[in-house]
């Protein structure tokens, strides 16, 4: 999944005369209603059911993705049912091994990233009084003026009533601490065996819905080769796109991995998988990443030059790999507007947090893949794209 999609916004297409004309054509004022409805509605509905839909959403991206998976193995005579157990193993297999291997390096990193900071700042410091600051000493020394200043006029001001100073609250207990780690670690796991096994049921399900859904619909025949049509090409679309992007997504760790290894920094493996994983997330996710490689390898090697090359490997890597490589492998289908992705994450950052902003990007692909196969939705999915 995603996502260094910066590309998807800038990109200018030879068919962009017959987008203005498709984009001519007015939206239906019942569409408009309904989507400004839905608007208001979703977020009060998506925060209240945020432990039922992130399980869902997640299995659902999984199952396409790993579904070529399952194909292939259906395609070589073993029953979908056990290849769907077969690739569920595999998986919870290496998740097992990835969470080993991230709990092993995350307290170190945690325990790493604040001496690097604080070496950071004394570097900056020591920079500023050996007067290689300029402006920034003088932005400075104006910072100081301005809060003496405002502690001036704090103290001119008498208090009309003395009041006694409020009581400091009480502690909290360790034990409660205690509680609620065990409480949201319980709950973690709760929800990743759901997805497990959900995923699980949908992949051994496969086109079972879709035929059922067929059974249930009107007995128009031209309306059901439309439906069928339209199910088959989001099928199609929606696997392809994610077995890509969790494609793109490892082949970004293992670069990020590789080349931190080359280069002698501490964690590769630990830093290769956070970029497969946070690489998801646009734009913030190998931001993030970059900047936390770069300040750990400046205070492994004490050299910014070293620290800045270190810090290169994830930013490259997303660059070539997100930009370059699955732009021309993905085609047009989830090309984005950068507007509506960096909405879409403030938005599901808003209402989901952390899974919010690794869902944020799959669920607008996908909302914009089933509205440009819908007649009515075609003008909004070309609103969404570049």
């Amino acid at each position: 999944m995603n996502h260094s999609y910066a590309h998807y916004a800038d990109t200018e297409s030879p068919e962009a005369e017959v987008v203005e004309e498709e984009l001519a054509a007015p939206i239906e004022k019942r569409t408009v209603a309904m989507i400004i409805a839905a608007l208001v509605v979703l977020p009060f509905v998506l925060y209240a059911g945020a432990a039922f839909f992130i399980p869902l959403f997640v299995s659902l991206f999984m199952s396409y993705a790993l579904s070529p998976v399952v194909d292939w193995m259906e395609r070589c005579r073993l029953p979908r049912s056990a290849s769907a157990a077969m690739t569920m193993i595999l998986v919870t297999a290496l998740l097992v091994i990835g969470v080993q291997q991230a709990l092993s390096g995350t307290a170190d990193v945690l325990e790493e990233l604040p001496q690097a900071v604080q070496k950071l700042r004394y570097e900056v410091t020591s920079w500023q009084r050996d007067g290689k600051g300029g402006a920034l000493k003088q932005v400075q020394k104006t910072a100081d003026e301005l809060q003496k200043l405002a502690g001036a006029s704090a103290a001119a001001v008498t208090p009309s009533a003395t009041q006694a100073p409020p009581a400091p609250a009480p502690a909290a207990e360790p034990k409660t601490f205690v509680m609620a780690g065990t409480m949201g670690m319980a709950i973690l796991i709760g929800q990743l065996v759901s997805v497990l096994f959900l995923t699980y049921f949908l992949l051994a399900a496969g086109d079972l819905f879709r035929r059922r859904l067929m059974q249930v619909m009107e007995p128009s025949l031209a309306a059901r080769k439309k439906a069928l049509q339209i199910l088959r090409q989001i099928h199609l679309l929606s696997q392809r796109y994610f077995a890509l992007v969790l494609a793109m997504n490892i082949l970004v760790g293992l670069v990020t991995a590789a080349g931190l290894y080359l280069l002698d920094v501490r964690h590769p493996v630990f830093w290769g998988m956070t970029m497969a994983i946070v690489h998801t997330i646009p734009y913030l996710g190998a931001a993030a990443v970059t900047a936390a490689v770069g300040l750990i390898a400046f205070l492994q090697f004490g050299s910014l030059g070293q620290a800045l090359l270190a810090a290169a490997v994830p930013l490259g890597a997303s660059m070539l790999i997100g930009i370059g490589l699955q732009t021309v492998l993905m085609g047009r289908a989830a090309r984005m507007n950068a507007v509506v992705v960096f909405v879409a994450l403030l938005f599901f950052g808003m209402v989901w947090g952390a899974w919010g902003l690794l869902l944020a990007f799959p669920i607008m692909a996908t909302l914009k893949m089933v509205f440009g196969e819908i007649e009515h939705l075609k003008p909004v999915a070309l609103l969404m794209g570049n």
